[in-house]
């Protein structure tokens, strides 16, 4: 769109009020004729003096113009390329959004995996006395068990399958507690001891307990 209009000032007026009319009148076509088309028409010296005053004036408007329309013509295709990075923006904070859910589901599934398919028995006492780390609500402790506990739960799959049938199976740090008053063997002996009773599984349901107060029976408390 081009430019419809332009601007007259007050003080120019100083200059051409005392032409005669006719010379007023030709002042006036040409400043509109140069407006418009940019031709300059042919005009008398005084005419012609009077008229640079005006051209000068609507010069420097028109440049103003035409920097303004400029910028908004920038400022227009900044604003195209910003909706369009916005847009870009959107839909991968929306991808990112879809991806987080989707993250937030397969730990969900994970943690009901890893429930349904973990083999530990929780007790559901709190026994403080002992420290006896088990919540009420069964919560597991997942952390990796040491290798001194795994090989001693292989040696409980190979000399002692009864003791395993127990409900409550010994945790690691109620083992660590047994190693720091007894002897491994003294435990094995009493975990053997244990495992030829056949209806230990049945009269008993916490292998630690058991196996406790079995050393205590034999070697005493400590």
């Amino acid at each position: 769109m081009g430019k419809n209009s332009f601007l007259l000032y007050t003080s120019d007026y100083k200059c051409v009020k005392d032409l005669p009319l006719e010379q007023k009148g030709a002042l006036l076509d040409a400043i509109f004729e140069y407006a418009s088309t940019g031709t300059i028409i042919d005009l008398p010296p005084v005419v012609s003096m009077a008229f640079n005053f005006f051209r000068s004036h609507i010069d420097d408007n028109t440049e103003k113009w035409n920097e303004k329309v400029e910028k908004r013509r920038a400022a227009g295709r900044l604003g195209g390329l910003a909706k369009a990075e916005n847009s870009k923006q959107s839909q991968a904070n929306l991808a990112n959004a879809k991806d987080a859910k989707q993250s937030q589901a397969n730990v969900a599934n994970l943690a009901v995996n890893v429930n349904d398919n973990v083999n530990v028995n929780v007790s559901t006492e709190v026994d403080i006395k002992e420290n006896t780390i088990v919540s009420k609500k069964d919560e597991l402790s997942l952390s990796s068990p040491s290798e001194e506990f795994i090989k001693f739960n292989q040696w409980l799959d190979e000399h002692c399958p009864f003791v395993l049938k127990v409900k409550t199976q010994m945790t690691e740090p109620e083992y660590q507690k047994l190693l720091a008053k007894y002897t491994k063997k003294e435990i094995s002996d009493v975990l053997e001891s244990l495992n030829n009773w056949k209806d230990f599984p049945k009269k008993r349901t916490n292998v630690y307990r058991s196996t406790l107060d079995e050393l205590k029976k034999k070697f005493g408390e400590r």
